[in-house]
C-alpha cells in the first residue's frame, strides 16, 4: 500500500513549492465539495493527492483544478501542458471518518490503481474530448487511453449520460451499443470516429 503522508508544512513538487493545507482550504471553499484532504506519498518522486468528497451530485476535478490554479496554488492548465499532473485528485464518497484517515484514504488509492490500465496520454481530439467527459461523469482524474469506463465506476445510466454529451457537444447520434461494446477509451474514440465518418458520408 502507497503510504501517505499529511505535510506539516511547504512541500516541492516538480520544482514548484506548494501548501498543502492552503489547497485543502481552497477546495473546501467551493460550492461543490463537502470535504476535502491533501496528501503527499511517501518516497520520491513525491506526488501530491487531492481527496475530495462532493457536496451534491455534480462534481468536477477539472473544475476543481481551475480552481486551484486560479488561487495561484497549481500551474494552469497551460502552463502544465505536457507535464505530469501537479496534484492528482480522486473523489471520496463523503463516509465515516474511518475512511478519511491515512489507512482509509492509502486503501482506496490502491483500490483505485487495481483498476487502472498503466496510463497513456490521449492524445486524438477525440480521445481528449472523452477523457474529459468520462473525468466529468466518474470523478476520476488522469484518464488513459487503456482506462476501461466500467472499471472506474462506470454504468449503463453513465453510459447514457456519455452518448447525451456525444449528441450536445459533437452532435452525433452514436448507438448505445457501441459504448457498450467499446468500452476502454482508445477503442471507445476509434468507434466514435468511425460513426462521426459514416455520418459525414451521408
Amino acid at each position: 500500500m502507497t503510504p501517505l503522508v499529511r505535510p506539516s508544512g511547504p512541500v516541492e513538487i516538480q520544482g514548484v513549492l506548494t501548501e498543502p493545507a492552503e489547497m485543502e482550504r481552497v477546495l473546501l471553499e467551493h460550492p461543490s465539495v463537502a470535504r476535502a484532504a491533501v496528501r503527499t506519498t511517501g518516497g520520491e518522486p513525491r506526488r501530491l493527492i487531492a481527496f475530495v468528497a462532493p457536496s451534491g451530485d455534480a462534481l468536477s476535478l477539472r473544475e476543481l483544478r481551475e480552481h486551484l490554479a486560479d488561487a495561484k496554488l497549481v500551474p494552469g492548465r497551460e502552463q502544465a501542458a505536457g507535464l505530469p499532473e501537479f496534484v492528482a485528485m480522486t473523489a471520496r464518497a463523503h463516509q465515516s471518518d474511518a475512511a478519511w484517515t491515512a489507512d482509509g484514504l492509502a486503501g482506496a488509492l490502491e483500490d483505485l490503481a487495481r483498476r487502472r490500465a498503466p496510463h497513456a496520454a490521449p492524445a486524438g481530439p477525440t480521445e481528449r474530448y472523452l477523457a474529459d467527459v468520462w473525468e466529468d461523469l466518474l470523478a476520476v482524474d488522469a484518464i488513459g487511453l487503456d482506462d476501461d469506463f466500467f472499471s472506474l465506476g462506470g454504468h449503463s445510466l453513465l453510459a447514457v449520460r456519455v452518448r447525451i454529451r456525444l449528441q450536445r457537444d459533437l452532435g452525433l447520434e452514436v448507438p448505445p451499443e457501441v459504448l457498450f461494446e467499446n468500452s476502454v477509451l482508445r477503442h471507445q474514440a476509434d468507434a466514435v470516429d468511425r460513426v462521426r465518418a459514416g455520418e459525414a458520408a451521408h
